[in-house]
């Protein structure tokens, strides 16, 4: 047998042999590319809720700002009423002044 046949012989061998793992190696790329999609898509949702979030949390900052405005206009308001009925009942209870 000639050195050319048996080189021959012997990359029909290692290409058979490594058939199987080619494509075992192609699944493998199939699989990560399917993988590399699904990261992508996860990356989206993520960026979508990450605004989301920082949305709500300005509407409670912005609910917690309004509650105590109004928690203060009302306490202000309760404050001047009670001003109002004392002053109403001090008037009511100073004797009439004589001429």
């Amino acid at each position: 047998m000639n050195d050319k046949k048996l080189l021959e012989q012997i990359g029909t061998l290692i290409e058979e042999k490594l058939k199987p793992v080619k494509e075992d190696v192609g699944g493998v790329k199939q699989d990560i590319s399917g993988i590399k999609q699904d990261i992508s898509g996860i990356k989206q949702q993520l960026d979508t809720v990450e605004m989301k979030v920082e949305l709500v949390n300005k509407r409670v900052e912005q609910a917690q700002d309004e509650t105590v405005d109004a928690l203060s206009e009302l306490i202000h308001e309760g404050y001047n009423l009670h001003e109002k009925r004392i002053k109403k009942i001090e008037e009511q209870l100073q004797p009439p002044r004589t001429q």
